[in-house]
């Protein structure tokens, strides 16, 4: 569907309405370029020769709810079949008047700057606005005449603008004018075929189409009558002579003509207003098309918003239990570390029993030496003793005695030595294995707590994988709020696009309703006075018939009164005529 534009300026101190296509909605830079490629062309049509080319200074369009002019600052205020204003760089060539901006022409085009010029048959109203100078405080309004239809309005409203007029053959009839101007317009209009005659059948046609439904009979009759040379066509002296006879019916038949053709217009109008219709209902769809992607959007973006809440609550779970695991990491690690105190402490006290021990063995070696050399002083004594016995029978019994306390001492002493020797066996063999054990303790408290610090390091390094997390999830939250909160800025216009789609719409209804029912009613108020002047009409055709009628008797009574006259030898009488009677055939 062609975007249209119309767009004003000053040509050679002379406004003029180009009317502008493009294949859409134009941008800055190419409104300015059509602009200034058709101006340029229309100034060199009006003064071919070296012109300078036209430039735009700026636009200005009528804002739609102050109803001033205003400067056009984006493509967004454009719209289709809108109303501009040029304005052209200040110089001493060009200077800005006021005046009443024109129909539009359209400016023949392609869109790659080819053009020609000429007239349109569409306007951005049937009334054009004027254009008025601004004044040092801002710009007189853009003010329609009130008199106008809702048909004629401002052309910028609410983003759609009244279809332009279609009239027949380009003009309409002119509403005040003369006889001879009517005689002239109804012939050509009455003459379908433009042969220059009016045959039967477009007379009768005419007549049906003026609703001046009269009988066959007095259709032909008004036809012989017009035809005065009885030739079948009705020439253009012959209308003539036709219409000073029948004035009324030229009136009817000039105004009914007009009231077609501006019945066939308004109805053509209206139907081009309805074309635009799908248009609007198109502009419609896609706009609550985009509402629904914006809101769907929208709705996806929530969605995955509430999953990234979700991802972002699962994540800081899992932050906090991985910190809870890792204080719980330092717990055992203090644990280990404690226990491994512990076990060097034990470790301590075992090298320090081991060290006890060892004095008591050292002791207890003492001791078993002493044992051991009692046990041999008390072996030295025996053999002593014995050898005593040999040197003395008399002390045998004493010897004896002697010998046997010490060999019971000697005895007493072994047992001694060998129980120190086992006392000291047994230290010595408690020793080693006391401090194994304790070393033993130590190195398993050293795999504890490198255990217990390697798992702390990998509790730690979950708990910074946790809290990346954390970051990542609440990143890809605030993406989406981001993506959300674009979604909505796109939801808004989308929404006030829609309405002003609906509004559009229905404001097209309406304006549809209410040039039908306009139509409808001055079809009926037309109506009422083609009836009444029907009556006059068929009157004026039957007075002339009479006056046609007593015409031909007073032509019999004349010629039979001449006969009379001559029949008597008497002189025919003078033939007057009175001004009054007008004009006779």
């Amino acid at each position: 569907m062609p975007y249209t534009v119309f767009v004003a300026s000053d040509v050679f101190g002379r406004k003029t309405n180009l009317e502008l296509e493009f294949p859409f909605a134009p941008t800055m830079a190419e409104m300015t370029k059509q602009t200034e490629i058709a101006f340029t062309a229309e100034q060199n049509s009006i003064r071919p020769g070296n012109n300078n080319p036209f430039m735009v200074s700026k636009f200005h369009i009528v804002d739609e709810i102050t109803d001033d002019w205003v400067e056009v600052t984006g493509a967004n205020q454009l719209r289709n079949f809108c109303q501009l204003y040029c304005f052209q760089p200040h110089s001493t060539r060009y200077t800005e008047s006021q005046g009443h901006i024109p129909p539009a022409k359209k400016a023949v085009m392609s869109y790659n700057g080819s053009m020609g010029t000429g007239m349109s048959s569409r306007s951005p109203n049937h009334h054009s606005p004027s254009w008025q100078q601004p004044s040092q405080h801002g710009y007189d309004a853009y003010h329609p005449s009130h008199s106008h239809s809702p048909t004629h309005a401002s052309p910028v409203s609410r983003g759609y603008t009244a279809p332009p007029p279609v009239q027949k053959n380009g003009h309409a009839l002119p509403e005040n004018v003369g006889h001879d101007e009517k005689v002239r317009l109804t012939f050509e209009e009455v003459d379908a075929n433009k042969n220059r005659v009016i045959e039967h059948d477009e007379f009768s046609r005419s007549l049906r189409v003026c609703g001046l439904e009269f009988t066959t009979t007095t259709c032909d009759d008004l036809f012989r009558k017009a035809d005065y040379d009885n030739d079948g066509n009705i020439n253009w002296s012959e209308w003539q002579r036709f219409c000073e006879l029948y004035p009324a019916l030229l009136d009817s038949l000039y105004y009914r003509l007009k009231a077609h053709w501006e019945h066939l217009a308004e109805t053509g109008r209206i139907d081009q207003y309805k074309s635009q219709r799908p248009g609007l209902e198109d502009r419609e769809r896609q706009a609550q098309q985009a509402l629904e992607q914006a809101q769907n959007d929208a709705d996806d973006l929530q969605r995955r918003q509430a999953d990234a809440d979700a991802n972002v609550q699962d994540a800081q779970d899992k932050a906090r239990a991985a910190d809870d695991a890792a204080r719980d990491g330092m717990g055992d690690i203090d644990r280990a570390r404690q226990n491994k105190a512990d076990r060097d402490r034990d470790m301590q006290a075992e090298k320090e029993r081991e060290r006890q021990a060892q004095q008591r063995a050292a002791e207890s070696g003492r001791e078993m030496d002493d044992a051991n050399r009692r046990a041999a002083a008390a072996q030295q004594a025996a053999e002593a003793a014995e050898a005593a016995e040999k040197r003395a029978l008399e002390a045998l019994q004493n010897a004896q005695r002697e010998k046997e306390r010490q060999q019971n001492i000697a005895d007493q002493a072994r047992r001694e030595a060998q129980a120190a020797q086992d006392r000291h066996n047994q230290i010595i063999g408690d020793i080693p294995r006391t401090v194994e054990k304790a070393r033993g303790a130590c190195q398993d408290a050293d795999r504890d707590l490198q255990a217990a610090e390697a798992k702390q390091r990998e509790l730690n390094q979950k708990a910074h994988e946790a809290q990346q997390g954390v970051h990542d999830a609440q990143r890809r939250k605030d993406d989406l709020g981001r993506q959300m909160q674009a979604a909505r800025d796109r939801q808004d216009p989308a929404q006030r696009a829609l309405n002003d789609a609906r509004n559009a719409l229905s404001d097209h209804d309406r304006q549809v309703t209410d040039m039908e029912e306009r139509l409808a009613q001055e079809d009926a108020h037309k109506k009422q006075l083609l009836d009444e002047e029907k009556d006059i009409v068929r009157q004026e055709i039957e007075l002339r018939a009479q006056r046609e009628n007593l015409e031909a008797k007073e032509g019999e009574l004349r010629s039979a009164h001449s006969n009379f006259f001559h029949a008597a030898g008497r002189q025919s009488p003078g033939r007057s005529r009175s001004p009054a009677h007008g004009p006779t055939y």
